[in-house]
């Protein structure tokens, strides 16, 4: 009996101090305000696809699929990276290789720096240019040989800088 009653206590009073606060309206979430352009505001990350002629101790075109991250700030500046796939299109002995580059620069042209290995386990050094469709550069291996590379791709062009946000519009009187 001596459970019943401090049951019927407790659930009283509940329902009395739930009362006390029916009718008041809950406070609304804080509200983050939108970014107005500061670092990485357009962040980009596409595949792409891409023929490249490359040039050096052979001569051949290339297929290459890969993907690229970019990230512009409000002054244009472009910061990111790309891994792409090379694939020897006319001679189809030739192993094809992958490269991981850095890319650094404005919207319209960035410099890319980093490193590749063939399938075969040959490393090498990759140092060029991206721009909008367009790609170009040279490769250095350990081994001492040289190539080169000029091509288009699919990947148009990094985001753009930042839009400004859009000021508050008046009202309309009719």
């Amino acid at each position: 009996m001596k459970s019943i009653t401090i049951s019927a206590a407790f659930f009283s009073g509940a329902l009395i101090a739930g009362g006390a606060f029916a009718g008041t309206v809950n406070p609304e979430p804080p509200i983050t305000p939108p970014s107005t352009g500061s670092v990485g505001d357009n962040e980009d990350t596409s595949l792409f696809v891409g023929l490249n002629w490359a040039f050096g101790t052979r001569s051949t075109v290339e297929g290459v699929v890969g993907v690229v991250h970019s990230q512009v700030d409000a002054g244009g500046d472009v910061e990111g990276g790309r891994f792409s796939v090379h694939f020897d299109l006319r001679d189809l002995q030739t192993p094809p290789d992958a490269r991981l580059t850095g890319i650094l620069g404005d919207e319209d042209i960035a410099a890319e720096a980093g490193l590749g290995i063939g399938f075969d386990g040959s490393p090498f050094a990759v140092l060029g240019g991206i721009g909008n469709y367009y790609n170009f550069g040279g490769t250095l291996g350990f081994d001492g040989t040289l190539g080169g590379y000029v091509g288009t791709h699919s990947y148009g062009k990094f985001d753009d800088k930042p839009s400004a946000p859009e000021p508050p519009r008046r009202p309309v009187i009719d």
